[in-house]
């Protein structure tokens, strides 16, 4: 059977304001014109200081000096309610995101996913605790009928009793008690059936349904249906973006980069139930700090990019990341709100536990994690990733890219063996024993004379590119033999011999 729940979120510009950083004083969202503003909503600081909504903001400032006041931002809290539907696309397949008058929130279909989250209760335990973490309340109904869960949550964010409606036979129950005004009618129509003492939507079903229909709509007798079920009650889908975008104002402005922590830990929790919900992972975040507009020089964001080595989608590990790279940011202007924004999802497969250690042959991520975490710390002109290219010279062999998923496979272990994985930029040339014509067989000195391992693996290639140009350098056909050489004092070199005249010496690389 379907069940619906409803996610009312009461003084919802006031949560916006509030969920990018603890604020302990007084806090108010203001509204109206810009020379008289007055106060929309503000929170229980404020209202200890005598403060209410509809009183003037000079007059707000003068009850409470330290007052924090937020411009009301109308599409700001519609993208909010857009965003709060990705990350609840997790519980539920069917969403539906509510705007009226009657409150801002969200209708979620649980009855199919309840067996997901093994039963009704641990369901609604994650959802309450994932709102928590982002730092939003809510007030919660539920009922088989989308209109009537919606009633029921929004009497109890107004403080009024409500029960819940799980089978058909609790609707009557559940709903008649309540009051029209939670029906979100114009306030005509609320003042006639206040005026006619009509206080419960009970009194509004006794009525005659001709002549409620005829001096209140047809439209308002549906409405009343479809919250008892009388009619169907058809939903709009809700299709989640293909790419995450997400913005979180802060209330005051924030001239330290750690003090960005915060609101990008709601960011990131934000972004993890997106991409559950797309069973997807990223590998490229992009911050970026907004600053103020209103500055005689304006500022451009500051940009604060993560790059994973695999898909992630944990927000603790990403805000681990994070901390990292905000070591090596400098904001050259304080902060006023922080984005992030995710272009491209990617597959993610969850790491399965294990009781067992790992077979042979098989290693964790652990070294990836280190690698994502020092490239956090440094950056990608320190910390990057080796591509294999189908070069048969070595200095072409490999390539460098930044740290990114599906980059590129390491050479193969047989190439691996014989190479060094550190070469030199330029070839060194060596001394021969005697210091006399390189030409000789005589033994190359580099420490001492070196005795040949093994070798020699000859290389003649690069000629059908002589004249192009790479990483600053042109490419150059080469004709050499290799050899894996040792001195005395136990150094393995990686050597060449020219197989034209002079037939020169060279060190190229060292093994480990």
């Amino acid at each position: 059977m379907p069940l619906w729940l409803a996610l009312v979120l009461p003084a919802l510009p006031l949560q916006l304001a509030a969920r990018a950083a603890p604020l302990p004083g007084p806090l108010a969202v203001v509204d109206g014109r810009a020379q008289r503003p007055v106060v929309a909503c503000c929170n229980d600081a404020a209202r200890a200081a005598g403060i209410y909504p509809g009183l003037k903001l000079a007059a707000a400032q003068a009850l409470a000096p330290h007052l924090a006041a937020v411009q009301r931002r109308p599409e700001r809290e519609a993208d909010e309610l857009q965003a709060l539907a990705c990350w609840a696309y997790q519980f539920s397949a069917q969403i539906v995101v509510r705007d009226d008058r009657g409150g801002s929130g969200l209708l979620l279909e649980t009855g199919a996913s309840e067996r997901l989250f093994a039963g009704r209760r641990p369901l609604h335990r994650h959802l309450a605790r994932g709102l928590r973490e982002l730092g939003y309340r809510s007030a919660f109904g539920y009922a088989v009928t989308p209109r009537a869960a919606w009633l029921v949550a929004c009497a109890r964010a107004q403080g009024l009793p409500a029960t819940d409606a799980w089978t058909a036979e609790d609707l009557h129950a559940a709903a008649a008690p309540l009051p029209p005004a939670l029906l979100d009618w114009d306030d005509e129509a609320c003042s006639a059936l206040h005026a006619l003492g009509l206080t419960t939507l009970h009194d509004l079903l006794r009525l005659p349904r001709a002549a409620f229909a005829r001096r209140f709509g047809a439209a308002r007798l549906d409405d009343l249906d479809r919250a008892f079920g009388r009619v169907p009650d058809p939903q709009p889908p809700f299709v989640p973006p293909a790419r995450f975008a997400c913005t979180i104002d802060l209330p005051a402005d924030l001239a330290d980069a750690q003090q960005l922590t915060f609101p990008a830990h709601r960011l990131l929790r934000q972004l993890e139930g997106f991409l559950r919900g797309r069973a997807a992972g990223a590998a490229e975040l992009l911050f970026s700090a907004q600053h103020s507009a209103r500055r005689q020089a304006p500022v451009p964001p500051t940009p604060i990019e993560l790059r994973l080595a695999a898909p992630e989608r944990q927000a603790a590990r990403l805000a681990r990341l994070f901390e990292e790279r905000l070591a090596r940011i400098r904001l050259p202007a304080p902060a006023v709100a922080l984005t992030l924004a995710v272009e491209q999802l990617l597959p993610y497969a969850a790491a399965s536990a294990s009781l067992l250690p790992p077979a042979p042959g098989r290693h964790g991520g652990g070294w990836l994690q280190l690698a994502e975490t020092l490239h956090a710390r440094f950056g990608s002109a320190r910390v990057f990733q080796l591509q294999a290219v189908d070069d048969h010279r070595p200095e072409h062999a490999l390539r460098v890219l930044p740290l990114a998923p599906d980059a590129g496979q390491p050479p193969a272990a047989a190439a691996a063996a014989r190479r060094p994985l550190l070469l030199i930029e330029r070839p060194v040339p060596l001394a021969c024993l005697g210091g006399g014509d390189p030409a000789a067989e005589a033994a190359p000195d580099y420490g001492g004379p070196l005795r040949l391992l093994a070798g020699p693996e000859r290389i003649e290639a690069g000629w059908w590119d002589r004249t192009s140009a790479a990483f600053g350098q042109p490419r150059a056909a080469v004709q050499r033999d290799y050899f894996v050489a040792r001195n005395p004092r136990g150094q393995t070199l990686w050597i060449y011999r020219e197989l034209q005249a002079p037939r020169h010496w060279f060190l190229h690389g060292l093994f480990a």
